[in-house]
């Protein structure tokens, strides 16, 4: 199978184990190449995703809705929640493809069920019967816990064939952590135990607490006594002594897995399976089976300095470009940001979009980059396709691995990081989940800037404009007007302020209420704003009194009459038949803007002004009823 033709094998898990989900998606990217797969991981906070239901988890799910899926495989007990696992099955049903579930059974999935009884066996008889054994300390997990006390006895009848016992003093319970692991140990031994030929520890975090407390008492490991451990997690690999253990054997587990995908009909999707998934005993050094390489620790301990000084770096990055978010309000001036901070980085490909607030079907790219270039930022409907170049990213074979997260805080999801890579070392996992941690923060404080800043705008809207009409109040109006008088392009015109006044809005209210009032009020607002809000400043005072200004080249006094009607028969148009007319008393007062008026002086000659027409027009309406 070529390049073009990989398909997307789903992987959805969670970030609380990393260390051995690193370990198992290595296994898995072996395989994928191997068969012609391309891995796509999606990882989730189960905090982020839970907190907030099944809006938040309706959002993670389309993550998986990718084009061309040839299966999903779902870390169960990492997951550990039934609606995201159901969920996802749900999805799979309807794509008619396979869902192999891990550590957890499900209907209507293959159940891929690791063999631990066999596996612990392994270890057990490698320590009871190769090493010959007999004085074992075990130390288990939680207390009445099936996993647990099923190791509890098989470990104890491995020694009793051997003519051995495991007492019930020699049993501690150490809750599979490290902490209760080192309690445990102090209370075995201040009350008296003694130190055993050997530790056998229901899994590795427990052995490896095991060989720490015993370094810290200058026990050597395996000199003096033997560890061992369960689960094949990546950590005891890399300790020192590295762990004898026993982990499943991914090699079998993978290849089963997507030669099934490779080969699934439609038909068969929806059944369910169980597969038994073994486990491969490992060897090393905690038993004595392997000697230290002087020469390798040596390397390790230079690759270790190396990892922290790149998490250093790293971190100290991530803070500054917060830091430089946190008053930002733009998310262009982020997506600048993004673009310098990802410019050096060196996957080949980085995608971050943002979701839109108002159409959460669309999403805005603010980081859309191959092989260092950076690409089109147009947005798109992600619930359509949210892997824009999945095509590319399929043929593309530096791409071993997608990585992709939900940007989220505690109330929303804000918009999802996407990463594919080459290598996936367990740094590079803990970097792409510090990255999507980081660029939530950031999302947060420019989108919290931004609302923040748009309910300052509405807080100010409100302070400055007429409820019932949306036009300028006396404030509003005042504070732009001598807003635009400083502007450059002012100096040298002529400002005419004109003062309006209702004609007998008194006798509509009376006659035909309140309501109807406000209505008539509205429509003359309209013809105000419709004739000369564009190029003009128009307030509403109060009741039937209205303002409003124009800069030109000219004084507007002499075209007073027209401007009059201009706004009369907008205001009637928009007002519809009526039994009433609406119409409106003006006056004028025009100056130079030349910094040396005084608009308080204007306002009170435009008032005089006003109330002269006012006057002639209720004389004229009286000669006309005589």
């Amino acid at each position: 199978m070529n390049a073009e033709e990989r398909r997307i094998i789903a992987v959805c898990t969670s970030w609380e184990d990393v260390e051995n989900l690193n370990l198992v998606l290595n296994r898995l990217i072996e395989a994928a190449e191997e068969h012609g797969f391309l891995p796509l991981c999606i990882a989730f906070d189960r905090n982020g995703v839970e907190s907030r239901g099944e809006e938040s988890i309706r959002e993670f799910m389309n993550m998986f809705r990718v084009p061309d899926l040839a299966g999903i495989m779902l870390f169960g007990e990492m997951i550990r929640s039934d609606p995201i696992n159901k969920h996802i099955i749900r999805i799979a049903g309807e794509k008619k493809i396979p869902v192999f579930m891990l550590e957890r059974q499900y209907e209507g999935c293959i159940n891929m069920d690791l063999q631990y009884h066999e596996g612990f066996e392994k270890v057990a008889r490698h320590m009871i019967e190769d090493h010959g054994c007999r004085d074992i300390v075990m130390v288990a997990g939680i207390k009445g816990n099936s996993y647990s006390e099923d190791r509890i006895d098989l470990c104890r009848r491995i020694l009793e064939e051997h003519g051995g016992s495991l007492p019930p003093e020699k049993v501690i319970y150490g809750d599979y952590w490290d902490e209760p692991t080192m309690r445990a140990l102090d209370g075995y031994f201040s009350g008296g135990g003694r130190m055993p030929q050997a530790f056998l520890c229901a899994n590795d975090a427990m052995a490896i607490t095991v060989c720490i407390y015993l370094s810290e008492r200058n026990v050597r490991v395996p000199q003096e006594v033997l560890v061992a451990g369960f689960d094949g997690i990546l950590p005891g690999e890399n300790h020192e002594p590295s762990l004898t253990t026993a982990r499943p054997d991914f090699h079998f587990m993978f290849a089963k897995m997507l030669e099934r995908a490779g080969n699934w009909k439609t038909e068969d999707a929806g059944k369910t399976e169980t597969w038994a998934i073994p486990f491969e005993f490992v060897p090393r050094e905690s038993c004595g089976c392997k000697r230290r390489n002087a020469f390798l620790n040596t390397q390790k301990a230079g690759e270790l300095k190396i990892i922290n000084l790149e998490y250093t770096r790293h971190i100290r990055a991530m803070g500054n470009f917060i830091r430089t978010t946190l008053s930002m309000d733009d998310l262009g001036k982020l997506k600048e940001h993004l673009t310098q901070e990802f410019a050096q980085r060196s996957n080949p490909y980085y995608f971050a979009a943002v979701l839109n607030e108002h159409d959460r079907q669309t999403a805005q790219p603010i980081l859309h980059s191959r092989h260092g270039l950076f690409l089109s930022d147009t947005a798109f409907h992600w619930k359509e396709d949210p892997v824009p170049d999945e095509e590319v990213l399929r043929a593309d074979r530096s791409v071993r691995i997608v990585m992709a997260q939900l940007l989220q805080n505690e109330q929303e999801t804000m918009g999802y990081l996407i990463s594919g890579m080459k290598n996936l070392s367990l740094r590079e996992q803990e970097r792409f989940e510090e990255e999507a941690l980081f660029l939530s923060a950031a999302l947060n404080a420019v989108i919290g800037n931004r609302r923040l800043a748009e309910a300052n705008d509405a807080i100010l809207k409100m302070a400055e404009h007429d409820y019932l009409t949306g036009l300028y109040n006396r404030r509003g109006f005042l504070r732009e007007l001598e807003r635009r008088l400083k502007l450059p392009e002012a100096q040298g015109k002529i400002l005419t302020l004109f003062s309006m006044d209702m004609d007998r809005l008194k006798g509509i209210n009376d006659i035909y209420g309140h309501q109807e009032g406000d209505h008539a009020i509205q429509c003359l607002a309209y013809g105000l704003e419709k004739e000369f809000g564009g190029k003009g400043i128009c307030a509403r005072y109060g009741g039937d009194e209205f303002a409003f200004a124009l800069l030109e080249e000219k004084s507007l006094q002499p075209e007073l009459e027209e401007i009059r009607s201009r706004i009369e028969k907008t205001a009637r148009e928009k007002c519809g038949q009526r039994e009433y007319t609406i119409s409106a008393s003006l006056g004028a007062c025009s100056a130079v803007a030349d910094g040396q008026l005084s608009l308080d002086d204007m306002l009170a000659e435009a008032d005089r002004a006003l109330y002269a027409d006012k006057g002639k027009r209720k004389n004229r309406r009286a000669s006309d009823r005589n």
